[in-house]
């Protein structure tokens, strides 16, 4: 039996923060042109807001392993969809776009464990 892709969905920079907030536990990865951060059994992630910028931090202990900052208001939509080269693991590809709108360009980008969706959330590591 064929699975069906998933359709991308758009939604805004804030609303997509928001919801990242809460699913901490489900970023596989993250990164921009200029860093990568992974996660792992030993790490956990922090998020926070810092003057108006957007700052996701890797954490072994109390200890920073990685982090990156996104300046949110750069990002004009954030696409969601499944991550094309996740195979049966149905990992989520998440992009940050800005730029000129005729030309886009992808700023930051996430690999979640699950795509973004209206149901309840548990707290597991996935």
């Amino acid at each position: 039996m064929d699975i069906l892709p998933q359709p991308v969905r758009t939604l805004k920079f804030d609303g997509f923060w928001r919801w990242l907030q809460e699913h901490t536990q489900c970023i596989l990865r993250c990164g921009s042109v200029d860093a990568m951060l992974y996660d792992h059994d030993d790490f956990h992630w922090l998020l926070m807001e810092e003057e108006r910028q957007h700052i996701i931090q890797v954490l072994k202990g109390k200890a920073l392993v990685g982090e990156m900052v996104m300046a949110g208001r750069e990002v004009t939509e954030v696409t969601v969809a499944q991550d094309p080269d996740s195979g049966a693991q149905g990992h989520f590809l998440v992009e940050l776009m800005g730029g000129p709108k005729e030309d886009p360009q992808v700023l930051y980008h996430f690999i979640m464990a699950h795509g973004i969706d209206p149901a309840p959330h548990k707290d597991l590591k996935h």
